[in-house]
């Protein structure tokens, strides 16, 4: 399958999309086991594992496309069960490789990967998953751009820095329009 190039308006749209058709409202921040629970019913194919810390290697959490399979580590697990936004953020991320429907196996940590430098299709799929992590998890609604960076990372859960760069994002992109596209990825 090719890897296609998506926008950042299309990249926010299937979040949107992606995060309604789970059952979230726009104005709650995302829960993570509700999240496992909804992506396991909506994708019977879809199985989320919890792994070691140190299984991953510097991983926090892994997407394999084949298997249909999300490893967390214990770590990223627990911190994602108290709704920490460092944790929700790498699970968001894995899962946006996964409903965005990229193929290979993904690995979510801290420092990105060396591939990224030298493969221009990895880049762009990490760029979508960053990208789409942010948007599931902070929605582009006109209640949400009324929102200054404080109110995102409470409301959403999210840490400061990256409430802090969602918040540019909608800045930047206020004149786009947002309008939810079918979800696509993982089923199948």
């Amino acid at each position: 399958m090719r890897h296609a190039f998506l926008t950042d308006e299309q990249i926010d749209a299937r979040a949107l999309a992606h995060r309604r058709g789970l059952g979230f409202r726009d104005d709650r921040a995302i829960d993570f086991a509700k999240l496992m629970a909804r992506l396991k019913a909506r994708y019977p194919n879809f199985t989320c594992e919890r792994v070691g810390d140190d299984s991953l290697g510097e991983a926090e959490a892994q997407w394999d496309s084949q298997a249909k399979r999300l490893l967390i580590t214990d770590t990223v697990f627990e911190g994602a069960d108290r709704g920490e936004g460092r944790a929700l953020m790498a699970v968001a991320h894995a899962v946006g490789h996964a409903l965005l429907g990229h193929e290979g196996t993904f690995n979510r940590s801290p420092a990105g990967s060396p591939a990224e430098r030298f493969s221009p299709k990895l880049r762009s799929m990490e760029y979508q998953a960053r990208r789409y992590a942010a948007a599931f998890l902070i929605p582009d609604t006109p209640a949400v751009r009324a929102l200054d960076a404080t109110g995102l990372s409470r409301r959403y859960h999210v840490s400061m820095s990256a409430a802090i760069v969602r918040h540019s994002e909608l800045r930047s992109g206020e004149n786009a329009s947002v309008s939810p596209s079918r979800p696509g990825g993982v089923a199948g």
